[in-house]
């Protein structure tokens, strides 16, 4: 009798929560624009929204930088990559976040980005793999969205100034697979912003419609 091996169904993969799962919990820290005379600031703290759902909150006032007459960056990031892990991601499309442009008046500005070296610190700052995100206008009221980024759409050659690509050179699966470090970044643009983070996971686009995940019921919520 021959016997057919099914292919596994696609599973979500969650990388950030916060609602105190071991596997998910990172802390963030924030960096803003030290060199050159930057005088933007920016902070992270753990809370909940108005439905008591646990959350990461990222805010603060990105600022022109006086002596380039340029908005300078703030951004909030995972632990050093130097002792920090996240599972492998190479089997999917791009990530998925679940945010919400809580307050302020940026809306053009933010990025997300990933590093893939444990000991290379440059590459951490400068050479992360790096995309845009279109969120909607700030409002405390609205619900949070989720975002699609598939990997095409992130590359790791970026202008320093701007955060604009470069060029297009997307992650490899090895990069991938060795995920270190999630970064959130507001850059090129001034003004005030708060962003609420709710989770981070690499999956498909198919998630956003609702597919059901083989294994997490955290891609369920993330979909909804």
């Amino acid at each position: 009798m021959l016997s057919v091996l099914l292919p596994l169904p696609h599973a979500y993969v969650p990388l950030v929560t916060f609602d105190g799962a071991a596997s998910t919990t990172h802390k963030f820290t924030t960096e803003s624009d030290p060199v050159m005379g930057g005088r933007s600031t920016s902070s992270w703290h753990l809370t909940k929204d108005a439905a008591g759902t646990p959350i990461g909150r990222f805010s603060g006032v990105c600022r022109i930088v006086p002596s380039l007459r340029a908005p300078g960056f703030v951004f909030a990031l995972t632990g050093s990559p130097l002792l920090s892990s996240f599972p492998d991601a190479s089997a999917e499309d791009g990530l998925l976040l679940k945010l919400k442009n809580a307050a302020g008046n940026v809306t053009d500005g933010y990025k997300f980005a990933f590093c893939d070296s444990r000991i290379n610190p440059y590459r951490c700052q400068f050479g992360t793999f790096k995309a845009d995100l279109k969120l909607a206008p700030a409002s405390a009221a609205a619900a949070p969205q989720t975002l699609f980024v598939p990997w095409s759409r992130f590359s790791d050659k970026w202008s320093p100034a701007t955060g604009e690509h470069t060029a297009e050179q997307p992650p490899k699966p090895s990069s991938l697979a060795s995920i270190t470090q999630l970064q959130v970044w507001v850059e090129g643009v001034a003004g005030e912003f708060a962003l609420d983070v709710y989770e981070v996971g690499a999956g498909k686009a198919s998630d956003l419609d609702g597919a059901p995940p083989a294994v997490s019921q955290t891609a369920a919520a993330l979909a909804a």
